[in-house]
């Protein structure tokens, strides 16, 4: 059940802003964020101010957490997000969050952390999370370009594969390919020792994640996308197909078992 949302966005100081790569990392100063956040949850966020262009504030998965710094990676692909990546050291944020259901951290196994492009954003404090509690991480990440993949940087504590659609970096490839290899072994398995795929990414790949997981008989968790609003479920512009029905990404998701999603 998604925790209750606060009820207007708060303020927080900008501590670091940089280029990684294709994107950008930004953190601030939110202690009650990060101490509330789940791995997979998300925020809304937009630049503080009484300028209304853009109107609406971006969802944007919480990248990782340290102490009471809340970090974010951004895609600059539209004039919201154009706007948070042009924030600097000093300025201030306005944030809604935590908001949504995250993943599930609680089985056990290798747990698969497969990223594609922008979707390897919420795997890092999910990776934090699995971690701590023991469980070993192998990361998967995918992207197009050498200018995306430098974002794997971010993830230099875990075990991390490459892969980049033109070869520039890593190896050749889609990032669900090499699930195959990695889930040979768990066929039929139901032991603790079965491999968990936790997934976020563009729809094409979640689709493709969710049949080989279900093929090989595991449980996979994926993160979908969705175009929002409000965030908090009240303009129901963020529905998805499931086996119990439309549901919201925002509060019902943006987590679901592979299983849930009908494609």
């Amino acid at each position: 059940m998604a925790k209750p949302a606060p009820a207007s966005l708060i303020e927080y100081p900008v501590v670091e802003s940089r280029p990684v790569g294709a994107y950008w990392l930004i953190s601030f100063a939110a202690r009650e964020i990060a101490a509330s956040a789940n791995p997979g949850q998300f925020l809304m966020v937009r630049q503080a101010g009484p300028s209304l262009d853009p109107l609406l504030p971006r969802p944007l998965g919480i990248h990782d957490i340290d102490s009471d710094l809340v970090r974010i990676l951004i895609e600059p692909v539209g004039k919201g997000t154009y706007e948070l990546a042009r924030l600097r050291v000093g300025d201030r944020l306005s944030v809604l969050g935590p908001l949504g259901n995250g993943f599930d951290p609680g089985g056990g196994g290798t747990a698969l952390l497969v990223g594609g492009g922008i979707g390897v954003a919420p795997l890092a404090l999910l990776a934090r999370s699995l971690t701590a509690s023991g469980r070993d991480v192998h990361c998967l990440l995918g992207f197009r370009t050498r200018s995306q993949a430098v974002s794997a940087e971010l993830f230099c504590d875990y075990y991390v594969e490459v892969f980049t659609e033109d070869a520039s970096v890593g190896t050749r490839g889609l990032v669900s390919e090499p699930l195959y290899a990695c889930l040979s072994g768990n066929a039929g398995r139901q032991d603790e020792h079965a491999s968990e795929v936790f997934a976020c990414g563009p729809d094409p790949m979640l689709r493709e994640i969710a049949r080989i997981a279900k093929e090989s008989g595991v449980r996979a968790q994926v993160s979908a996308a969705a175009h929002m609003a409000c965030g908090i479920g009240a303009c129901q512009g963020c529905v998805v197909r499931t086996t119990s029905g439309y549901q919201r990404v925002c509060s019902e998701g943006p987590v679901f078992e592979a299983g849930e999603l009908i494609w």
